[in-house]
C-alpha cells in the first residue's frame, strides 16, 4: 500500500496495490499492522452507507471520549472526501484537505482522531464505506457547519464541476445548523487518550492538572468509587471502550499501617488490580505506568539503592507493591514501574506527614520526630511532571524518582515547620522511642542514576519542594 501524505499532520491518502489479469482484480484494502502505525488502533465497526448524487453529509465527529479514527473508501461511485482539523495544538487547526474517491481508483483515506469528516457524493448508488477504531455513540454525536466560511471549503466549485445544483443540495436538518468551528466546545489536541487512576488522591490529582497545563484534555480520571480496579471485567469494559494510549497507574492502597492486617485487601488492589490494568493495557496497546514505593527494600544496605538492587519488603505493603511490579512486567510490554517514597501534595485524602506536622505544631507544645529513618521526601508536582514526560517515551522498565537528596524524618518535619513559620520547638527522638506495629526501612535511600542515564532532568531538591509545598498549602489556607 502507497501512503501519501495530506498537508494535515497525521492524515494520509492511501493507495492499495492492485494486482489484476483479464479475470479483473485483487487488492488489500486494509491491512492491521500497517493502520496501528498510521494511529488506528483497531477496528470496533464497519460502517456502510448508500448515497445519491447531490448529498452532501458532514461535518461529522464525535466527541471526546467517544472519538474515532477512521478508514473511508468508496466501494462503488464517487465522492469528494473532505475533513477539517480541530486539534487545537496543531499547526493546521482549521484547515481542510479532501480527496476523490471512487470505485474505480480504490483510493482511501485515513482520517486520525480530532477531524471532522464529511462527503459530497457526485454518482447516484455511491456505496461508502469506513473502518472506525471506536464504537459509534449516539450521545457523543457531533458536528460543525459544512459551510463554515471561516474554513472556506469549496463546495459550490465542485458543484459546478461535477453538474451538481449547488441550491438542491441535499443534507439532513442537523447538519445545516451544526455550530461554526470557533463555536465548538470541543477540545481536541494531538497528543495521546490518558487514562489516570487514583485521581481524588495527592498525586494522581497532579497528574491530571499537570496533563491539563500541557493541553491535554483527553484525559479519563477515575476515584477508586468510579472504576472499582479489582473487577476486572469492569477494567476491561472501561479501558477497552476508551482505548487510551497512556495509562498512569496512581491508584493503591497505601495504609502502611492497616496493610498488615488487612493484607488481603492489599494484595487484591496493589498486586492483582493493577494487574487487571496492566493486561488491559496491553490489549489496546497503551503504555502503562505503575507508581510503586521505596518499601520494596528493606534499608539495610547504609547506602542509596539501584534498581538492579535486590529488593526485600519488610512489610505487607511493600510486599504487595513489589508482587505488583512482578505481575506489571509479565503482562504489559509497554510498562514502566517508577518507585518513589515519602509522598506529599496538596490534594491529599488524609493528612500526609507535612499536614500533620503542621497540624501537630498548632496544638502541641513541642514536637517529637525520629532522626534515624533515611529517605527522600517526593512532592506529587514534580513527580507528576516526570511521569508525564516519562510516558511520552518508549524506555520502559524500571525507574526510582524522588526530589533530588535525603534526610530524615525530623529533617522533614524541621524544615517544613520554618517554611511554614513555625517556632513550636522540635525534639529528635530515635525509632525504639517510638515503637510501631510495622516493621518499616530504616533506609530507604534510592539513587536516581538510572534517570540521568536515559537523559531525563532529575527533580528539584527535596528542600526547595517543600518550601513550594508549605507556600501553596499556605495560599490554600
Amino acid at each position: 500500500m502507497e501512503i501519501q501524505k495530506t498537508e494535515l499532520e497525521g492524515c494520509y491518502i492511501l493507495i492499495p496495490k492492485i494486482f489484476g489479469d483479464e479475470r479483473g482484480s485483487f487488492t488489500v484494502p486494509f491491512h492491521a499492522e500497517e493502520m496501528e502505525k498510521l494511529g488506528f488502533q483497531k477496528t470496533c465497526q464497519v460502517n456502510r452507507s448508500v448515497s445519491g448524487k447531490g448529498i452532501l453529509r458532514g461535518m461529522h465527529y464525535q466527541e471526546v471520549p467517544d472519538t474515532q479514527a477512521k478508514i473511508v473508501s468508496v466501494v462503488k461511485g464517487a465522492v469528494i472526501d473532505v475533513v477539517i482539523d480541530m486539534r487545537k495544538d496543531s499547526n493546521t487547526y482549521g484547515k481542510y484537505t479532501y480527496a476523490l474517491l471512487s470505485g474505480e481508483n480504490h483510493q482511501m483515506l485515513y482520517v486520525p482522531r480530532g477531524f471532522a469528516h464529511g462527503f459530497l457524493c457526485l454518482e447516484n448508488d455511491t456505496i461508502f464505506e469506513y473502518y472506525v477504531d471506536n464504537n459509534y455513540s449516539p450521545k457523543k454525536d457531533a458536528g460543525i457547519l459544512w459551510s463554515d466560511p471561516e474554513i472556506g471549503i469549496p463546495w459550490k466549485k465542485w458543484c459546478q464541476e461535477y453538474g451538481i445544483d449547488y441550491d438542491k443540495l441535499q443534507l439532513k436538518d442537523a447538519d445545516r445548523t451544526r455550530p461554526l468551528l470557533k463555536n465548538s466546545k470541543e477540545n481536541f489536541y494531538m497528543r495521546y487518550r490518558y487514562l489516570v487512576t487514583g485521581a481524588t488522591g495527592q498525586l494522581g490529582y497532579d497528574v491530571v492538572r499537570e496533563l491539563q497545563s500541557r493541553g491535554i484534555y483527553d484525559v479519563l480520571a477515575f476515584g477508586s468509587e468510579e472504576m472499582d480496579i479489582t473487577d476486572e471485567k469492569r477494567v476491561k469494559e472501561i479501558i477497552g471502550y476508551y482505548q487510551p494510549e497512556v495509562i498512569i497507574h496512581c491508584g493503591a492502597y497505601t495504609n502502611v499501617k492497616e496493610a498488615e492486617t488487612e493484607k488481603e485487601l492489599a494484595y487484591q488492589i496493589n498486586a492483582l488490580g493493577s494487574a487487571n490494568i496492566a493486561s488491559s493495557a496491553e490489549a489496546v496497546n497503551a503504555k502503562f505506568i505503575y507508581v510503586s514505593t521505596d518499601y520494596v527494600f528493606d534499608g539495610k544496605k547504609k547506602a542509596p539503592y539501584e534498581i538492579t538492587d535486590e529488593t526485600n519488603p519488610l512489610n505487607q505493603y511493600g510486599v504487595s507493591k513489589l508482587i505488583g511490579e512482578s505481575l506489571i512486567k509479565k503482562l504489559c510490554s509497554k510498562s514502566f514501574i517508577v518507585r518513589t517514597s515519602w509522598v506529599f501534595g496538596s490534594h491529599s485524602k488524609t493528612p500526609n506527614f507535612v499536614q500533620n506536622i503542621l497540624k501537630q505544631a498548632e496544638i502541641k507544645e513541642e514536637l517529637q520526630v525520629v532522626n534515624d529513618q533515611l529517605g527522600s521526601p517526593t512532592y506529587t508536582v514534580d513527580l507528576a511532571k516526570f511521569l508525564v514526560d516519562l510516558s511520552s517515551t518508549d524506555q520502559y522498565g524500571i525507574y526510582q524518582a524522588h526530589n533530588e537528596g535525603y534526610c530524615s524524618w525530623y529533617d522533614f518535619a524541621q524544615l517544613a515547620l520554618q517554611a511554614a513559620g513555625s517556632f513550636t520547638p522540635i525534639k529528635p527522638i530515635t525509632s525504639d522511642k517510638f515503637p510501631s506495629t510495622v516493621e518499616r526501612p530504616m533506609d530507604s535511600r534510592m539513587s536516581t542514576v538510572s534517570l540521568k542515564e536515559r537523559g531525563f532532568e532529575l527533580l528539584p531538591n527535596w528542600e526547595d519542594a517543600v518550601k513550594r509545598y508549605v507556600k501553596e498549602i499556605k495560599r490554600e489556607v
